[in-house]
């Protein structure tokens, strides 16, 4: 069995900025639905090896959310 692909679960109040660890090819993205993810959510998320992160203090909309991500992880990638 291959190993699970590193996962991030998007946070507002998450303690750390999206970021990735050098090298990174794949990458799970959780993203909750409109209004968020509770908290019970998250915790069982980071058990099944996400880390949380932030996308700083502006919560954005389930919409347009995947794309502010997306956008950030191919900038830290050097892809844009």
């Amino acid at each position: 069995m291959q190993p699970a692909l590193p996962g991030v679960v998007l946070d507002p109040e998450a303690g750390q900025r999206l970021a990735v660890a050098p090298g990174t090819r794949e990458l799970r993205i959780l993203i909750g639905p409109e209004g968020g993810l509770d908290r019970a959510e998250i915790l069982l998320a980071e058990r099944n090896g996400f880390s949380s992160h932030s996308l700083g203090p502006r919560v954005l909309r389930a919409e347009t959310a995947p794309a502010a991500a997306l956008a950030i992880l191919q900038f830290l990638g050097g892809d844009l």
